[in-house]
């Protein structure tokens, strides 16, 4: 409670897991923790917040769990269930194994068929052959806003059969889609290959898609083979964000003036003003021209906005030339970061955790292991730097993965037990042994002969989702004795 009441609002993410079993069930303490913004495996733990199902935010339900509401009455968990789709609140972000469990807990309820009382992602996991007939096209509704990425692989093949479905119900019989059929399947459109819909986050099959429509002529810009070619740069803006997701061969379509081959650049100096200008760096299409007009003084004095305009490798090698080894600079390297070789990141100063922090972010794409493991072996071998949970935290388990199980078995129980949770299922299964022996160390209750609820969740990450319960206890039951 103390944790609750005194840490920082901002900082709540920061919260080892362990130290967050047990809080009172306190309204002021609810009402603190609703004021906080926290991760999945931080809310997951208990159910002492579930008697104010109606007062939770929606950061607090995302810790939904079968576990957690073990000892919770049906009607109080169905309560919970319907709290995750309240309006005017934020959406409750769930997973595969929550929406499964969710469903399972009203699946034979005489509401079930209210699909409007319940999260719309937990409508995907619905046995369709249960939907009424005179219902389906409400059902499809209701489905409209659901996350559709939230299949995993095992099924993915639901993804199929509900287009199947949707099509049966709304009577589609052709790859035209309609408005009234685009507004019914909402997100489910984004599912569609190109053949169907373009959405706004296009996978390739869409990007082809777009790309062999605006070749064809048959739009409003025209055909691009004529003499001389009418897409310019007012065809690029009119077209908005698609031009993002298409190949070179779109780009190579548009006329350009024939410039005489010189060494050095001829197209301007690329400045400050110049970056921070809109076509940036569209009119610099010539990579020898983008090198020549690119001094190493601007890009260290304005990386961080190059990176996050310029996305092409070959154009990110160049950047990555021009800047080798000065470490605040190595921090904002961003996407640039990923195209480099062992080579590159021998020359980086990596001595800083806010170094190895910045080069870790997931959000800049992942890293090959072979590279992360060069980045995190080169931080390691500073004096007094080791993995301790700050350490942890920015290298997040896909990395982890890619050092040696020797390095792994100097992570302490501390470290471990004060650290976020990590998702280790890249891990080998001789380096998952590792961490798990040291997780059921590290959150070992011994004041139990059984093992409680609270250490096999907190351990379960390190044991990989084909373990089953009862194989995970008796092995912490094991590792205890």
């Amino acid at each position: 409670d103390t944790i609750i009441q005194n840490v920082p609002d901002e900082m709540a993410t920061q919260i080892p897991c362990a130290q967050l079993l047990g809080f009172s069930n306190n309204g002021n303490v609810i009402t603190k923790l609703n004021q906080k913004t926290w991760k999945r495996q931080q809310v997951g733990g208990g159910d002492a917040t579930l008697k104010h199902t109606c007062f939770l935010s929606s950061s607090v339900l995302q810790g939904f769990t079968c576990t957690g509401v073990r000892n919770v009455e049906k009607v109080q968990i169905k309560k919970l269930i319907k709290a995750c789709r309240r309006k005017g609140r934020n959406k409750v972000p769930l997973v595969e194994t929550q929406l499964t469990c969710m469903y399972n807990y009203i699946k034979n309820d005489s509401d079930a068929t209210s699909f409007d009382l319940y999260p719309p992602d937990m409508l995907l996991y619905y046995d369709y052959s249960l939907v009424p007939q005179a219902s389906c096209r409400f059902y499809f509704q209701q489905l409209a806003e659901a996350d559709f990425s939230v299949f995993s692989s095992a099924l993915s093949y639901k993804l199929t059969a509900l287009f199947a479905n949707a099509r049966s119900c709304l009577g589609i019989t052709n790859t035209t889609l309609t408005a009234d059929n685009i507004s019914v399947l909402g997100n489910m459109c984004c599912t569609l290959d190109g053949t169907y819909i373009n959405c706004p986050d296009l996978t390739n099959a869409q990007a082809a898609a777009v790309e062999a429509l605006l070749q064809s002529g048959k739009t409003q810009y025209g055909y691009v083979n004529s003499t001389p070619s009418t897409w310019d740069y007012q065809t690029l803006k009119d077209l908005g964000m698609l031009p993002l997701y298409l190949t070179s061969t779109f780009y190579s379509n548009f006329y350009k003036v024939k410039k005489v081959s010189v060494n050095g650049c001829t197209v301007g100096t690329i400045t400050q003003v110049t970056i921070s200008d809109e076509t940036f760096p569209f009119n610099y299409d010539d990579i020898t021209q983008f090198n020549c007009c690119l001094s190493a003084s601007t890009v260290k004095d304005n990386l961080a906005a190059i990176t996050m305009k310029v996305d092409q490798v070959e154009y990110l090698q160049i950047v990555l030339s021009k800047l080798r080894e000065v470490e605040d600079q190595v921090q904002v390297l961003g996407p640039a970061s990923r195209v480099a070789s062992i080579s590159d990141i021998n020359l980086w100063t990596i001595t800083q955790i806010d170094t190895l922090s910045a080069l870790m972010d997931p959000s800049n794409g992942p890293w090959d292991p072979s590279l992360a493991q060069a980045i995190i072996s080169k931080y390691l071998n500073n004096e007094g730097n080791k993995l301790g949970s700050a350490e942890l935290n920015a290298i997040g388990g896909a990395n982890l993965c890619s050092l040696d199980v020797e390095v792994l078995k100097n992570i302490s129980q501390q470290s471990l037990k004060e650290a976020n949770a990590l998702t280790v299922s890249n891990c080998t299964t001789e380096k998952k042994k590792v961490l798990f022996t040291i997780a059921t160390q590290a959150f070992a209750t011994m004041t139990r002969s059984t093992v409680p609820v609270s250490s096999y969740q907190l351990t379960q990450p390190f044991i990989g989702r084909q373990t089953d319960p009862h194989t995970h206890l008796y092995l912490m039951q094991k590792n205890y004795i």
